[in-house]
């Protein structure tokens, strides 16, 4: 103990006292006392294997925050799936043209049987899409967050309930993508498990016909809720949750199986990765956090 307190500069009663006082707020024994000085027992080991770990993070973080602004070039495709396009380019654009200005950025919206193929066929280098794990097993992907679908009304004067049956939603006229898409698909699971059928009126590829004919008032849908919730926030169209059985998707950022992403793909990568989450903490994206 004497000869680390001589090392780092500092009295050898000043140490102890800290090696104490950690060992008391960790609530564990880090080292063996002898007449020989002292030996780490095993959690003192294990702390300083984490400890020698976080030094070492820390370091990269520090060079990461001096050296990547400046240095990382290149050009970034994202395949986003048309819902959250908007929502995203809105806020990733601006953030790295002043933090990565290197960087640059292509945002393109495909609907979501698309994007997973996009990314397989490298027309984008990061896809941000539903059931990845599922559907794209050969992609590596990082979960997102999940949105849970709701049913879609144009706004009427009395306020409706907070929730509605699958069985009840299933009744009224809707507006559905084509069965080829996996927001159609997963309704018409969920439907089938408790034997109901859907009152399909019209079937459409269209995010912006489905809106169109919702706001209208001409049908009813069932549909996660993030394209809609600047026009639910001002009361021209109203959203229930669909529960019993709820109808849910998880979205995940995806990439090819390279061994490495270059600078620029990491660098959108991660951003990407803290700013969903912030967009789900602040309501912009309908949700709620997936932990990988």
């Amino acid at each position: 103990m004497s000869g680390a307190a001589r090392e780092l500069g500092i009295a050898q009663p000043a140490l102890s006292k800290q090696m104490s006082q950690l060992e008391h707020e960790l609530d564990a024994q880090l080292f063996q006392r002898h007449s020989r000085g002292v030996t780490l027992t095993r959690a003192g080991e294990k702390l300083r294997q984490e400890a020698a770990e976080l030094i070492r993070r820390m370091e990269a973080i520090r060079q990461a925050i001096h050296t990547e602004a400046e240095d990382v070039t290149g050009k970034v495709v994202v395949a986003v799936i048309s819902s959250l396009a908007p929502t995203l380019a809105t806020e990733l654009y601006p953030r790295l043209e002043q933090e990565y200005p290197g960087i640059s950025l292509h945002i393109v919206d495909f609907p979501s049987e698309r994007a997973g193929q996009a990314l397989l066929n490298e027309e984008a280098d990061l896809a941000v899409m539903p059931n990845a794990a599922t559907e794209f097993p050969q992609l590596r992907s990082r979960p997102l967050f999940e949105e849970s679908f709701h049913f879609l009304t144009k706004a009427t004067p009395r306020a409706p309930a907070r929730t509605i049956r699958l069985s009840e939603a299933a009744e009224h006229p809707l507006v559905l993508p084509f069965r080829s898409h996996d927001l159609r698909r997963r309704i018409e699971e969920a439907a089938g498990s408790i034997g109901v059928t859907l009152n399909v009126k019209y079937q459409t590829g269209s995010i912006n016909v489905i809106d169109a004919m919702v706001e209208r008032g001409m049908v009813a849908s069932i549909v996660p809720m993030t394209h809609w919730l600047d026009r639910i926030a001002s009361g021209q169209v109203s959203a229930r949750l669909v529960t019993e059985p709820g109808v849910s998707r998880v979205h995940s950022l995806c990439h090819r199986p390279v061994r490495d992403l270059a600078p620029a793909t990491k660098v959108v990568h991660d951003v990407i990765m803290t700013e969903v989450q912030s967009l789900v903490a602040a309501g912009k994206l309908s949700g709620k956090p997936v932990r990988a």
